[in-house]
C-alpha cells in the first residue's frame, strides 16, 4: 500500500511510520521538522506544517507526483495541553485547535478529491480515549480530540459514496515525548488550582514515562489497514482505560463525574 503519516517524526507516527515499512508499505512520513525535499532512505519523508495551508497543498501534491495513487492516509500530527481550564487564553486553545483540528482538515481537504478521483481510499485519524471524558485539568485536549471525533463521523458518513473509508484510532497513554510540544497556559503561583494542578500534572508525565511502547498503536494500524471494512472507530489502552468510555455509558452522570473526581483526587 502507499501510504502518508502526518505528524510522523515522533512518538505515535513515528512508531506507526516505521512499522508498516517494515512490513512492505510503501511510507511518506511529513513533519515540520525534515528537510523540504523528498528522500528514499528507509521511508520517505517529506516536510510539511499542518498549520499553513500552502504548505499542506505543496506536500500532498509531491507525494501524489511521486506515488501517484494513495492508498491511506494516517493523521498522527497533534498536541497535548494540559491545565485548567479557566487558566487558558483563546489563543492558547487556538494553539492547540490549529494542530488537532484545523490542521487535520487542511490534510483531509487536500488528500479526499485525490482519493475521490481513485474511487478508493482509507482515512485514519489518530484521536485519543481523552475524548470520551471531560476529563479534569485535561478538558481543551479532551475537547479538541471530541471535535475530532464528531468530525469524523460525519465525514465517515459523506464520503462513503466515493469508495471512502473514515475511521478514527483512540489511544490510552503510550510512551511519547509528548510532553515536549504539549501547551501549558501559565499558572500564577496565587492560583487556587496550582496545587492540584501540579499533582496531576506529576501524574500525568509519570503515567506517560511508564506507559506501554507506541508500537502497540503502530500494531492496531496494521490490523486496522488489513480488515476488509472499517468500523468508525477503534481503541487501543490498558484495560482500565478502555474500561472508561464503557463506564461513562453505563453509569449514571453524577456517579461517573464521582469516579474521575476519585481517580485525580480532586
Amino acid at each position: 500500500m502507499n501510504i502518508l503519516i502526518t505528524g510522523a517524526t515522533s512518538g505515535i507516527g513515528q512508531s506507526i511510520a516505521n512499522h508498516l515499512h517494515t512490513k512492505g508499505h510503501n511510507v511518506i512520513g511529513f513533519g515540520r521538522r525534515v528537510e523540504d525535499e523528498l528522500k528514499q532512505d528507509d521511508i520517505s519523508w517529506l516536510k510539511m506544517d499542518v498549520t499553513k495551508e500552502d504548505a499542506v497543498k505543496k506536500a500532498i501534491a509531491k507525494a501524489v507526483r511521486y506515488f501517484m495513487h494513495i492508498d491511506v492516509l494516517i493523521q498522527c500530527a497533534g498536541r497535548g495541553a494540559i491545565g485548567p481550564v479557566e487558566a487558558f487564553t483563546a489563543e492558547e486553545i487556538e494553539d492547540v485547535m490549529q494542530l488537532n483540528v484545523y490542521g487535520i482538515q487542511r490534510v483531509n481537504r487536500a488528500v479526499i478529491p485525490i482519493m475521490r478521483q481513485q474511487a478508493k481510499g482509507r482515512i485514519i485519524l489518530i484521536s485519543s480515549l481523552a475524548a470520551e471524558a471531560g476529563i479534569p485539568f485535561n478538558g481543551i485536549y479532551s475537547a479538541s480530540k471530541a471535535m475530532l471525533e464528531n468530525i469524523s463521523e460525519s465525514l465517515c458518513l459523506e464520503v462513503k459514496q466515493f469508495g471512502i473509508e473514515v475511521c478514527t484510532l483512540q489511544p490510552g497513554d503510550f510512551n511519547t515525548d509528548v510532553f515536549s510540544n504539549r501547551k501549558e497556559p501559565v499558572i500564577d503561583i496565587s492560583s487556587p488550582y496550582k496545587e492540584q494542578f501540579e499533582r496531576i500534572n506529576a501524574t500525568a508525565t509519570d503515567n506517560v514515562q511508564n506507559a506501554s511502547d507506541p508500537i502497540k498503536v503502530a500494531y492496531k494500524v496494521e490490523k486496522i489497514l488489513n480488515k476488509k471494512r472499517l468500523k468508525p472507530r477503534y481503541r487501543v489502552g490498558t484495560p482500565l482505560e478502555l474500561i472508561m468510555p464503557l463506564a461513562k455509558v453505563i453509569l449514571p452522570s453524577r456517579w461517573f463525574q464521582k469516579l474521575l473526581m476519585s481517580y485525580y483526587d480532586l
